[in-house]
This record gives structure tokens, sequence and C-alpha cells, in this order.
């Protein structure tokens, strides 16, 4: 079971951070767009 967690933790991180910093650039561009 605990294998299983591990495997989880390990494809779950790297989709999560991806998804954190893809809303932190979208927020960027929107703030450079509304700066303009």
């Amino acid at each position: 079971m605990l294998f299983v967690k591990d495997l989880m933790s390990l494809v779950i991180a790297p989709i999560f951070v991806g998804l954190v910093l893809e809303m932190i650039s979208r927020v960027l561009d929107e703030e450079d767009d509304s700066r303009k």
C-alpha cells in the first residue's frame, strides 16, 4: 500500500506543480495586460 502511495505522489506532484506554474504565469500575463 505504501508503494501505491509513493507512486501516486510521484505522479501527482509534477502535475500539481505544473498546474501551479500555469496559474502563476496566467496571473502574471493578466497583470502585464492591465498595465498596458
